[in-house]
């Protein structure tokens, strides 16, 4: 019996011990259950910022998209001004260019209109043809001939001396 009674003690003390433990964790347990309900709703918390990260994420890759493609879609434009610009800059040489020539056309045309003047004056009196005639004789007997008849006709009515063409003709019989 004296075996007995430390088991009994023993006994008895661990089950207090562990009516004790048993009290303590139903103690703890509402406390433990707000932590896990606490915890359950700041994972929906954080499961809902998730979510409305995610969908944040969607909207701004939708935005770069759309705002890579009007970047794409500007450099498209700067090329096509590029090339518009050059255009410009060619048809900007082009208009000076013909504008030179324009202005020497010009110039041409004012001293032919002089000369015209000059030669209708010199024409329209009585005695300058004459005068005209008698140098295109000379020029003749000198063995200096120029290309056109310069408007004098003389007695005989010839012009005087053009250029003297000479045409050949072959027939299609004779090249065989």
């Amino acid at each position: 019996m004296l075996v007995i009674i430390p088991i009994l003690l023993l006994v008895s003390a661990s089950g207090f011990v562990a009516i004790r433990q048993y009290l303590s964790l139903n103690e703890k347990a509402p406390a433990l259950e707000n932590q896990e309900q606490n915890l359950l709703q700041e994972l929906k918390k954080e499961k809902s910022a998730f979510q409305q990260l995610n969908a944040k994420n969607a909207q701004l890759k939708a935005y770069l998209r759309s705002a890579h493609k009007r970047v794409n879609k500007s450099f498209a434009v700067l090329a096509e001004l590029e090339k518009t610009e050059e255009e410009v800059n060619k048809l900007k040489l082009q208009y000076s260019i013909l504008k030179a020539e324009n202005s020497a056309l010009l110039e041409e045309r004012e001293r032919l209109s002089k000369e015209n003047a000059t030669m209708k004056v010199k024409l329209s009196s009585a005695q300058e043809p004459k005068n005209i005639a008698k140098e295109v004789k000379k020029e003749n007997k000198a063995g200096v001939k120029k290309e056109g008849n310069r408007g004098v006709l003389f007695k005989t009515k010839q012009p005087t001396p053009a250029p003297r063409i000479t045409v050949e003709v072959i027939t299609a019989s004779s090249q065989k």
